[in-house]
């Protein structure tokens, strides 16, 4: 295998030391592979207020490789990490950089939003260029379901299926920032589904992946959707030609909310737990 092919290398550095799910050993052989001139990482959101209680993708190269950090939470705050807590939306990300003086080329970004983190992503690329960056993406759809959760600060994670954007928009917009896909996460085995994206200056002699090379990542996960809220989701690629809202969400295929909501029967049984639950009695 030649240094050309080190990206379909990877996957078999899958490896967990603090990450949640086998994140570390990803980052740790993508940091020997390319040139990262600025040693500085940034995670959000970050659902703790110690390095001990949370899961983060960034605590290895903190604490093994001695990178500066920010991190970011919507709830948690504790300055003595540099943890600082925002609400974290498209239209203050920047100005939040801006405000603890991140650096225009940071080593690497994680974002973990269970939402709009497409949106914020795209919105930072604008002004920021990490040398690679990880986001969330839900397994739920397959690889050609170009699924983008709203830019609506109002919706969020309700514990079911409905979370964060599809692998396949979340590659169309960073490549339109000149970001490549190198690797996905498949949640039966690496137990995360994070996907990482280098800037294309620095793997400009490496063989990337097509996007087909991870379909193995659609994995079902989570509760099937019973509220309607599978409404919610745009088609990305509409909305990158037309920028409308209403066409985006009619022009979505039937066939991808289905892998929401589940069969009738998968929304049934939903249903009768949530009853069961909300009538006090143990599931």
């Amino acid at each position: 295998m030649t240094q050309r092919n080190w990206i379909s290398r990877i996957s078999e550095h899958e490896s967990r030391h603090s990450s949640q799910g086998m994140q570390d050993g990803v980052i740790d052989f993508i940091c020997e592979h390319i040139e990262i001139s600025n040693k500085y990482c940034i995670e959000f959101g970050y659902d703790s207020t110690s390095w001990d209680d949370c899961l983060p993708n960034t605590k290895y190269l903190v604490h093994e490789r001695k990178w500066d950090h920010l991190l970011m939470d919507g709830n948690c705050h504790n300055p003595d990490i540099n943890l600082h807590r925002h609400f974290i939306t498209s239209e203050n990300i920047c100005e939040l950089f801006q405000q603890y003086d991140v650096p225009k080329e940071p080593g690497y970004i994680s974002i973990d939003l269970d939402s709009t983190d497409i949106w914020v992503t795209d919105a930072l690329l604008k002004n920021y260029r990490p040398s690679f960056f990880s986001v969330e993406f839900n397994p739920n759809f397959p690889i050609d379901a170009a699924m983008a959760f709203p830019n609506d600060k109002d919706e969020f994670w309700h514990m079911d299926r409905v979370m964060g954007s599809s692998l396949k928009a979340l590659n169309m917009m960073a490549r339109n920032h000149g970001y490549s896909l190198v690797y996905a996460g498949c949640y039966s085995t690496a137990r995360h589904h994070d996907a990482f994206f280098i800037r294309d200056d620095l793997i400009e002699q490496s063989h990337i992946p097509s996007l087909e090379t991870f379909s193995n990542t659609h994995v079902p996960l989570h509760a099937v959707c019973v509220n309607g809220r599978e409404n919610i989701y745009l088609d990305y690629g509409v909305w990158l030609e037309t920028k409308d809202l209403q066409k985006s969400r009619a022009a979505v295929p039937k066939q991808w909310k289905k892998y929401i909501t589940g069969s009738f029967f998968q929304r049934l049984r939903r249903k009768q737990k949530m009853l069961m639950h909300k009538l006090g009695f143990a599931q």
